[in-house]
């Protein structure tokens, strides 16, 4: 079977929700990928940023072929081994006390806003304050969370009770909070808005506020979580704890699984029957998390990673200075990255993106302002030098 056999069959059958390449990927290892015709591309989007460690790490198939050997589902009126090691990691190594299991980012943040819509009733609040920009997911609740109208069109009437403050003051923020504000929801980097970091001292000042006011802040780690940007959360470098997380992505390699991290006090809300998941947490996606934890705690693992980031982002640096006329700045932090395009380069954006997946280059143009890098976090050197080779013949042609 060749890409095209399967493209054709999928065109016939797949509802249009999605933008393909035109590729059929059959098989991966580490930061490569092949396709059906036999191509190889060397993969700086994960999946986007879920195959941290990369394809078909070892130590995680092998904990997953264990795992689906012994038990795949019983659901979560019982406990599991690997459920249960899985959560005592993210608390030992978090500001966490309790985990609520599901099975993606979205789900995550619907389990964060519900938490923390109980958990404030009692004081008659529901609102939720996020960003200009954000993106919490494609349910209806993390739709009206998100704060960028493309996403809403054609869905409305969005749920209510959702407020978005203009991106980059903290006073935006102070200025809506009323006496039925419950919460303020934030990504540390917004990842699908161009990778755009919230600085630490606006973190700072959210946090500030939100203890000003009594609410609850809430980190949507979905993509800066389990190792993203050189740490095992991003919040460990902004000097600000929250008091949700929300995990998914990264957090099984590959598996969808999904979390929502808190404190005791607060989790003591959701009593049994008040949020569930059928599939929250199974035994294999657990069992690949646990994996994918262990493999990153291990010493020297970040360490070495971020000595790579730092290469990477030198890199990148020398498109701002090359190609002035199309790259504007490097922003990111860890294996999260982006290269801002100046108002000429945007219009190229999409190009670049296909020329370099004919060159066998997976990236990506996010928030139409920056190309996207999102590599596992254990890409090499010679890796990265090979992308900006062919993204500086990229440039150069289009220049």
């Amino acid at each position: 079977m060749t890409n095209s056999n399967w493209i054709t069959r999928g065109e016939a059958v797949f509802a249009g929700t999605y933008t393909r390449f035109p590729a059929a990927v059959v098989r991966g290892q580490g930061c490569r990928l092949w396709d059906a015709d036999g191509k190889e591309y060397l993969d700086f989007l994960s999946g986007i940023a879920v195959c941290s460690l990369g394809h078909c790490h070892p130590a995680v198939t092998e904990a997953i072929c264990a795992q689906a050997n012994k038990l795949l589902h019983v659901s979560n009126l019982f406990y599991t081994e690997p459920q249960t090691e899985l959560a005592e990691l993210l608390t030992e190594h978090s500001f966490a006390e309790r985990v609520f299991f599901c099975n993606s980012g979205a789900e995550a943040n619907e389990a964060a806003i519900k938490l923390a819509r109980i958990y404030s009733s009692s004081a008659g609040r529901h609102e939720v304050i996020s960003l200009s920009g954000s993106f919490h997911g494609r349910t209806l609740a993390t739709v009206a969370a998100t704060g960028q109208p493309k996403f809403h069109k054609g869905f409305e009437p969005l749920p209510s009770g959702f407020i978005h403050a203009d991106f980059g003051t903290p006073e935006a923020i102070e200025r809506l909070i009323n006496d039925k504000t419950c919460a303020v929801l934030c990504e540390p980097i917004q990842g699908e808005s161009g990778v755009r970091p919230l600085p630490a001292e606006y973190l700072q000042a959210v946090r500030a506020i939100c203890d000003r006011h009594g609410l609850l802040l809430i980190f949507d780690e979905v993509q800066t979580g389990i190792g993203r940007t050189g740490t095992l959360f991003a919040y460990e470098q902004c000097g600000v704890t929250p008091d949700i997380m929300t995990l998914a992505k990264a957090l099984a390699n590959g598996l969808p699984i999904g979390a929502m991290l808190t404190r005791a006090k607060i989790a003591a809300a959701f009593t049994p029957g008040t949020h569930a998941s059928t599939f929250g947490g199974n035994p294999v996606a657990a069992a690949a998390g646990v994996a994918t934890l262990k493999t990153m705690l291990a010493e020297g693992f970040f360490a070495d990673m971020l000595k790579r980031s730092s290469y990477f982002m030198h890199r990148l640096q020398g498109f701002v200075e090359t190609f002035p006329q199309l790259c504007a700045d490097v922003r990111g932090r860890g294996m999260l990255l982006g290269l801002v395009l100046t108002e000429k380069g945007i219009t190229h954006g999409p190009e670049i993106v296909r020329r370099m997946f004919e060159r066998g280059i997976l990236i990506n143009f996010a928030g139409m302002q920056a190309l996207r890098f999102i590599p596992p976090l254990t890409v090499s050197r010679e890796e990265i030098d090979r992308v900006v080779e062919e993204l500086t013949q990229v440039l150069a042609e289009l220049s």
